[in-house]
């Protein structure tokens, strides 16, 4: 893990969206530059959060990229409060709060770690396990907004096929395998993916069988995530509220419990056995 200091969160988050707007303009980098009067070195290092943003600039660049008001107000607000440590929101919709940041910071990781107590780790659920997750934890949810909510998770598992795809990491409590969720030919087909997903190079699966007793992962699940040139940056998630956390101590603290975690998991291939005899039990 990193512990170098680099640009805060909400400054990354709103580079990376600017960077975004630009390809999706059809404008070149010297097109934006010249237009704005920006050197190519200062728009460079706007895009790719290598420096603190001024408001003045993210402004320009907005109008030029004809953003709608209410998102350019929101992109401003971040900027504004962009040397606030940490990002925490609250959950407006159905999808956790800060759905399209996690997205967005999956894809420019290296490396995800992810630790989970009560269900499979997103990255790695299938179509049918997100549904009856879905109807489960939401009984009241319609048809059009569950099958939504499907298309959005499988969209965020596209990153793990990019030739660049990020090194995967999940830890899974026994509990979250054995837990029935839709039917039992969706939980085999669920675990038989995990299985699958395991062969693959750069994704590893460990499991917590419940023998261990008490252990720090049970202050609650979390994903920490991984960047070439950024510090690493913790993502908690609770009843769809959310929070990135990048303060030293926190990143420092959530380190040392994956590692513990790491320790007291099965090895690989053990885990992999013991997900299989699960699923055998399913048939």
């Amino acid at each position: 893990m990193n512990g170098r200091v680099g640009v805060p969160v909400r400054v990354r988050r709103v580079s990376s969206e600017l960077r975004e707007l630009r390809l999706r303009s059809g404008l070149g980098a010297e097109e934006v530059a010249g237009a704005l009067g920006f050197s190519m070195s200062k728009l460079s290092r706007i895009e790719n959060g290598q420096r603190g943003l001024q408001a003045d600039d993210v402004c320009a660049l907005l109008g030029l990229y004809r953003v709608p008001a209410q998102r350019r107000e929101q992109l401003l607000a971040l900027v504004r409060s962009g040397a606030d440590p940490n990002w925490w929101q609250v959950q407006a919709g159905r999808l956790p709060a800060m759905w399209p940041d996690v997205i967005r910071f999956e894809k420019e990781a290296i490396a995800i770690h992810n630790y989970e107590t009560m269900f499979i780790p997103g990255l790695l659920q299938t179509s049918e396990y997100i549904g009856a997750m879905g109807r489960g934890t939401m009984p009241d949810i319609g048809v059009d907004e569950l099958d939504a909510l499907v298309s959005a998770r499988l969209g965020r598992q596209a990153l793990l096929s990019r030739a660049d795809a990020p090194r995967l990491e999940v830890l899974v409590e026994q509990t979250a395998l054995e837990r029935p969720v839709g039917s039992p030919d969706i939980m085999y087909r669920q675990l038989r993916h995990l299985m699958n997903s395991a062969e693959c190079a750069n994704i590893v699966v460990r499991v917590l069988p419940t023998t261990l007793g008490a252990h720090p992962g049970m202050e609650g699940p979390f994903a920490l995530l991984e960047f070439a040139n950024q510090p690493t940056l913790v993502y908690l998630e609770h009843r769809g509220n959310s929070a990135f956390v990048e303060t030293a101590e926190h990143v420092a603290a959530t380190t040392l419990t994956l590692q513990w975690l790491r320790d007291m998991a099965l090895p690989p291939e053990d885990s992999v056995d013991f997900i299989a005899s699960i699923a055998q039990a399913l048939t």
